[in-house]
């Protein structure tokens, strides 16, 4: 038996999504774990989502486009926002855990 293959543009268009995604939730400096307690879900759906795999409910796509103010269809945005949010994107730091010192004072 075969193993079903998605079509070229359908795999285009999930890395694309993904993209966006991923751009919008960090110019907003939010984590994966942030984004994914606000849209009820978990953190590594939220890594499919941005890594454009196929398995993400669409529910789950629909709630954390419409968190982050963006449209479920990529080229549905307006291209000089998608731009403008790509570049804000690439200038924020990866966000991270908080780096706590340990407490070790018995």
């Amino acid at each position: 038996m075969r193993k079903f293959q998605l079509p070229a543009r359908v795999q285009a268009h999930l890395r694309a999504q993904g993209d966006l995604v991923s751009a919008a939730r960090r110019a907003r400096g939010m984590t994966q774990a942030d984004l994914a307690a606000r849209a009820g879900t978990s953190r590594p759906t939220i890594y499919r989502l941005e890594d454009g795999q196929p398995n993400v409910a669409w529910g789950t796509v629909m709630t954390v486009c419409w968190l982050l103010d963006i449209p479920t269809d990529p080229d549905l945005m307006d291209p000089v926002r998608r731009a403008e949010l790509l570049s804000e994107a690439a200038a924020v730091q990866r966000a991270r855990g908080s780096s706590r010192e340990l407490d070790d004072d018995f």
